[in-house]
């Protein structure tokens, strides 16, 4: 079983992540949590009547980027035990179906991947500028296959962005306080065991399974 939690901090994007990822994420999803960090019950109100089916947590005031991400966890951990986490914030939509059985295989097969995320388009100027996420730090990136799957290990960085991971890392783990967490998050784990890899989903030229839509960060504390 998979729970699927989506990050919101009141971006009206949301309004497009979630029925893209209710058409395009296929798998035995047990449990749906959106956890808002908007601090505006109106807003709580409305994902409530938007989306009944959700579970909306709320933040009593605004936690920020670390903060929310820990008050999630917190979440998953007393709400559910699905083995599985499927972590989406709330301004991708989906460009092509994701099986989230193959994704959970291949963690299973690969206890030192942490994470199997979803290759969004190049976002800053550097990433644009050598076509692509993977692409700019391309000799990082190892390509495997098991005759069924393929996708990408590295010991770049943790990330965020949509995709996989099992639910013994929030037990394990603490989600860092201050700035910059995401980044000394994936620091922290290569240091406590520096066999650890990050992964992307798809062969290197598979290309970019989600979109990113967000124009603008309104949350605190990257």
């Amino acid at each position: 079983m998979i729970d699927l939690l989506v990050m919101t901090d009141g971006r009206d994007h949301i309004f497009e992540t979630i029925p893209s990822a209710e058409a395009f994420l296929v798998g035995p999803i047990s449990t749906k949590i959106i956890h808002d960090d908007s601090g505006n019950p109106a807003n709580a109100e409305r994902l409530h009547r938007v989306f009944p089916d959700w579970q909306i947590v709320q933040t009593s005031g605004r936690a920020g980027f670390g903060g929310a991400i820990r008050s999630a966890w917190t979440t998953l951990r007393e709400l559910t035990d699905a083995p599985y986490i499927f972590h989406l914030e709330d301004d991708f939509t989906f460009n092509r179906t994701v099986e989230l059985v193959d994704l959970a295989a291949v963690l299973d097969r690969r206890q030192h991947l942490v994470q199997i995320a979803l290759r969004r388009q190049p976002w800053n100027a550097a990433e644009v500028a050598a076509g692509g996420v993977v692409e700019l730090h391309a000799d990082d990136w190892t390509e495997h296959f098991d005759g069924e799957r393929a996708w990408l290990e590295s010991a770049r960085n943790f990330t965020t962005n949509p995709g996989l991971y099992r639910r013994r890392l929030i037990e394990e783990h603490e989600w860092p306080t201050g700035q910059e967490t995401e980044g000394r998050f994936g620091i922290g784990l290569l240091e406590a065991d520096p066999e650890t890899r990050f992964g992307f989903w798809g062969a290197r030229d598979s290309g970019e399974w989600v979109r990113h839509i967000g124009a603008a960060r309104i949350g605190t504390g990257y």
